[in-house]
């Protein structure tokens, strides 16, 4: 999950720090049991697009998600709330490991909530740009994969996000028709490797 764009190139006030994390705060408790379709594009150093992706979101708290990627390539990145599945089509590979070990620091855990956003991040305003009224999050550890998070919201809710790692590049993912509050069938968190795909990790 590294891709977007939308570079902030922005100083965030701190004085503004507290509404930011009441707002982002309240803005997550919106989200329990969504679904949504999401265009995601990677940026280089320079700011040219690298690839852009679609695909859908099914997201049940606590600690169930699927992350379908449907365009270009075909891949399904799946927690069933012990365990993560990551499954490329085109690879015929499936790779399986603790949800614990794969997404400690992933940013699909922000959504879900499964850690407190102020304890691991510095929460500060970007301000309104366009549509949106933008959030940063800035790593206390200096040891993630990201440099800063931005997230996007609107009406209470995430409408985007944006990571910047530490070699210039980013990601920026745009959520469309999102709805919450969805009944999920139990089958859309449940992955089985297709019969002849490569298994690694645990069970592989």
């Amino acid at each position: 999950m590294k891709y977007l764009i939308l570079v902030l190139a922005l100083i965030a006030n701190p004085v503004f720090a507290d509404e930011a994390a009441k707002r982002l705060e309240a803005a997550l408790k919106n989200m329990d049991n969504l679904s949504a379709e999401f265009k995601q594009t990677l940026r280089d150093e320079d700011k040219k697009i690298v690839q852009q992706s679609r695909g859908t979101l099914a997201m049940q708290r606590p600690g169930k998600f699927a992350w379908i990627y449907t365009e270009p390539f075909e891949q399904r990145i799946v927690a069933d709330g012990s365990e993560l599945w990551i499954y490329d089509v085109e690879l015929e590979q499936v790779t399986v490991k603790p949800m614990d070990e794969g997404l400690s620091n992933a940013p699909i855990m922000i959504l879900m909530k499964q850690s407190d956003v102020s304890q691991q991040f510095r929460i500060s305003e970007v301000g309104q740009r366009k549509f949106l009224y933008w959030i940063e999050l800035k790593p206390n550890a200096a040891d993630l994969e990201y440099s800063a998070i931005y997230i996007g919201l609107e009406d209470d809710s995430v409408r985007a996000m944006e990571l910047q790692d530490q070699f210039g590049q980013s990601t920026q993912i745009v959520f469309e028709n999102l709805r919450v509050g969805v009944v999920h069938n139990p089958a859309t968190f449940k992955f089985v490797p297709p019969p002849g795909v490569d298994v690694y990790g645990v069970g592989g």
